[in-house]
């Protein structure tokens, strides 16, 4: 299935502990290059969302951001935090009383805030799998929607592209038909010389044969046109093709195609033939910017 490189999606998840969203924008790039932006409490799933984002993605320049969004959390901690500060203050007072200090002047509320427990968020070790159930989730469900907006960007792609394959083959067919006519015009040219000169000496007459036989070798382009329609038909199979990337495939193919139209045309030397060929490199040149935005 043909992939734009150029998509979004976003998806959100409710979980305890708030609302989570990831935006994830792409772009063309040769490589696979991301950009990963997370809540400072999610630093230590940097690895792992990359790696479940690579392993659906095989190009472009990402932007990924999840935020956190908290939705109802703040009675929670306040009831967590109250509680805990009470079992502090307990605690703090009778080790003031064990040892004979004054607890009115030694335990106070800031003290008490800096003896806290830090937020659930960054704590709890038996939460980690669940966080990171979580966010993987969240980036399953960003990456559904990022795909689905590339394969239809992929198709709009593969639609011109097989417009302008086709108008490259009507070309090429053209060329093929006339491929003979410079080389007939070349021979028709001596043979009008020679009917001037009345008649030539044998070796003269061998020599000019032998010549025109160069020059038809020379002007062949037979084997050109054979390569161009042999990477059409591998062009088409690969955009076609169910491989999550085809875009490096099909770039290497636009650039034999472009060798394979440059030779043609530089052998033909016929007005008429370059014509088609500079039609054909027209074609391949939109092709090829095409080209670059697959994934």
């Amino acid at each position: 299935m043909t992939r734009s490189m150029t998509a979004y999606g976003r998806a959100s998840l409710s979980t305890p502990l708030g609302r989570l969203v990831c935006e994830i924008h792409s772009v063309n790039r040769k490589m696979l290059d991301m950009s990963l932006f997370l809540p400072k409490d999610f630093l230590r799933f940097d690895i792992d969302v990359r790696k479940w984002i690579a392993a659906a993605i095989e190009r472009g320049q990402l932007n990924v951001r999840i935020t956190l969004q908290i939705e109802g959390v703040n009675e929670r901690l306040f009831s967590s935090n109250l509680a805990q500060l009470k079992t502090l203050k307990e605690g703090w007072e009778h080790i003031c009383q064990e040892l004979k200090l004054d607890s009115q002047k030694s335990i106070d509320l800031p003290f008490l805030v800096s003896q806290l427990q830090t937020s659930p968020l960054t704590s709890a070790k038996e939460e980690e799998e669940k966080i990171k159930g979580f966010l993987q989730e969240l980036v399953d469900q960003a990456l559904q929607e990022l795909i689905a907006m590339k394969e239809n960007e992929g198709k709009v792609l593969a639609i011109d592209i097989h417009k302008r394959l086709a108008l490259i083959e009507e070309n090429l067919t053209t060329i093929e038909l006339k491929r003979e006519e410079p080389l007939l015009r070349y021979r028709k040219k001596i043979q009008d010389r020679l009917q001037e000169v009345m008649q030539l000496p044998a070796e003269i007459e061998e020599r000019v044969a032998r010549e025109v036989a160069i020059l038809a070798e020379k002007m062949d382009v037979t084997e050109e046109i054979v390569r161009l329609r042999t990477h059409l038909v591998h062009f088409r199979n690969h955009l076609a093709a169910r491989e999550k990337s085809v875009g490096r495939t099909l770039d290497f193919l636009t650039q034999e195609m472009h060798r394979e139209i440059n030779t043609l045309g530089s052998k033909s030397a016929d007005s008429d033939i370059s014509h088609f060929v500079v039609t054909i490199k027209g074609e391949l040149e939109k092709i090829r910017e095409q080209v670059q935005n697959i994934e």
